[in-house]
């Protein structure tokens, strides 16, 4: 069961997933013990998958970020996702249905490398049509 007291956690939590189990039963008015349970809970029933941190992509190099849609041959797709897994630069990939079989999210140097990373997709054998659209600024993120 998810209820009021399990999306208040999880509110806190999406902002930053530091704060400790005592201070999210402060804020929440309960007892440290049952949100350490229903977080137990939660990671169980696989509603919260992990605990991570957001980076700033620019901090690390990366001052392009672009979506890619890309077409493959049916019998290729699966293989071409492997291969895409792979690749370094790519830090969101998922099969997807529309106007693009695989959508991915790429980090790159700057516009030379993007075109680098997306000549290496366009060589995988399979690979129909790639479309990148670079990302100019990014306005909401959960």
């Amino acid at each position: 069961m998810y209820d009021e007291i399990d999306q208040k956690i999880i509110a806190i939590l999406q902002k930053d997933s530091r704060v400790s189990n005592i201070e999210i039963a402060k804020r929440i008015n309960r007892s440290e013990s049952t949100v350490r349970q229903r977080l137990l809970k939660l990671l169980q029933r696989g509603v919260i998958k992990r605990f991570t941190i957001e980076l700033n992509p620019a901090y690390l190099g990366y001052n392009t970020i672009a979506f890619i849609g890309i077409n493959t041959h049916p019998s290729k797709l699966l293989r071409v996702v492997k291969a895409l897994k792979k690749i370094n630069e790519v830090k969101f990939l998922a099969t997807s249905t529309g106007a693009f079989m695989i959508m991915c999210k790429i980090f790159a140097n700057d516009g030379i490398h993007l075109g680098e990373i997306v000549e290496k997709i366009e060589e995988l054998e399979g690979v129909l049509e790639v479309m990148p659209s670079i990302i100019q600024e990014t306005h909401k993120q959960e």
